[in-house]
């Protein structure tokens, strides 16, 4: 099935979440005051974070929070602790009557099809999961996002800011959406700076800060001073490694100077210049939303910059060390890529990287192109 393109208003400021987290399934947010009868919402993680992991488990949580407060929905989490517990955890899930149920990232891809197919009257919501040729049914919600885009404005940045010519990736395993952020941070640094070398290494784990940190150290002795971390915890290990070094980092999936920085508290929070953002908790919260309210989406739903699904965090303490000039240049890549001017190269089916920009060329931006500022929460 052909993915879907969902234009949502992507949230790049955190949503607030409530304090708590369990590995039951009886271990929930407090309710809200008037419980909708007709829904039940649960959620079950995979075994490379929890929802306080700072990555794709704490935004689908954060999502699911928020849909529980705005729809009246009780709520229940549940936290794996290997791949047999998804089993466990999710017939707990549906043995309580929980009739909507999140499963967060690649690794729980085939046991949710597989539960959705066995449980026609329970809606599953897959973050992060394709299904590849397979059929899928009409219960069943995969989400999935531009990550390469994201990437490739993240790519560019680190692009400009080198002064070895030299950046590196930090990869988890090397499936689709880990490779797009990988070739799209590559697209990305080689767009606007030809002479750039791109080192990748795919860690084959998402949950082992000792390589992460290692494979940091690695990349630094061969010359990189910029490093995107695109491993869960892994990816989160070599970058505050690699920032205590006084090497620049970037992060992923959510902005990692608020959470794996823990907003300036952490040693080397100066040296992140920014986080290739993912609106995993937007896109949790519509697809629940489409559920209660009657209009349930099918299928995959595609979350990309022309819908704001995607993006580049705040520059946070980096600021002042990114000129003006790279800044507009971010802004105008971003803008290109929502209006369709600029491809990544980095997902298909188009897999050829843009042309180089000239010295002083900026891509093509239509007048109506949307801006990053349009996808920001007012306050």
């Amino acid at each position: 099935m052909r993915a879907k393109v969902v234009h949502a208003v992507f949230m790049f400021l955190l949503i607030t979440t409530l304090a708590g987290c369990g590995d039951k399934e009886e271990e929930r947010q407090a309710p809200t005051p008037t419980l909708n009868p007709n829904w039940r919402l649960g959620l079950v993680t995979n075994v490379q974070g929890t929802v306080e992991d700072g990555g794709f488990n704490e935004s689908a949580h954060k999502g699911a929070v928020q849909a529980s407060q705005s729809f009246g929905l009780d709520y229940a989490y549940a936290t794996s602790k290997d791949e047999n517990d998804y089993y466990i955890q999710l017939d707990k899930q549906i043995a309580a009557g929980r009739n909507i149920i999140v499963t967060v990232g690649f690794p729980m891809e085939a046991v949710t099809l597989e539960y959705a197919q066995q449980h026609p009257d329970v809606y599953f919501i897959g973050v992060d999961q394709s299904y590849a040729g397979q059929d899928i049914p009409t219960n069943l919600i995969g989400l999935q996002f531009a990550e390469d885009e994201a990437a490739f404005v993240v790519g560019a940045l680190a692009g400009m800011i080198t002064k070895t010519n030299t950046v590196a990736v930090i990869g988890g395993m090397e499936i689709p959406p880990v490779v797009r952020l990988a070739e799209g941070f590559k697209n990305g640094a080689m767009y606007v700076n030809p002479d750039v070398n791109v080192l990748i290494t795919y860690t084959g784990d998402f949950g082992n800060p000792d390589l992460g940190t290692q494979t940091a150290a690695d990349f630094i002795e061969q010359g990189a001073d910029v490093i995107f971390g695109a491993a869960g915890n892994t990816g989160y290990a070599g970058i505050q490694y690699a920032a205590r070094e006084g090497v620049w980092v970037i992060g992923v999936d959510q902005d990692e100077w608020r959470t794996n920085f823990r907003e300036g508290q952490i040693d080397g929070s100066p040296k992140i210049l920014t986080s290739a953002v993912k609106g995993i908790d937007n896109g949790v919260y519509q697809a629940i939303e489409s559920i209660v309210t009657g209009d349930p989406y099918s299928g995959i739903f595609l979350l990309d910059t022309a819908g704001c699904g995607v993006g580049y965090a705040p520059f946070h303490e980096a600021e002042s060390n990114i000129p003006s000039e790279a800044k507009t240049m971010l802004e105008a890549i971003w803008r290109a890529l929502a209006a369709g001017t600029l491809d990544t190269g980095a997902s298909e089916p188009s897999l050829t990287p843009p042309e180089p920009l000239a010295p002083g060329e900026m891509p093509a931006v239509p007048e109506d192109a949307p801006r990053p500022s349009d996808c920001q929460v007012k306050s």
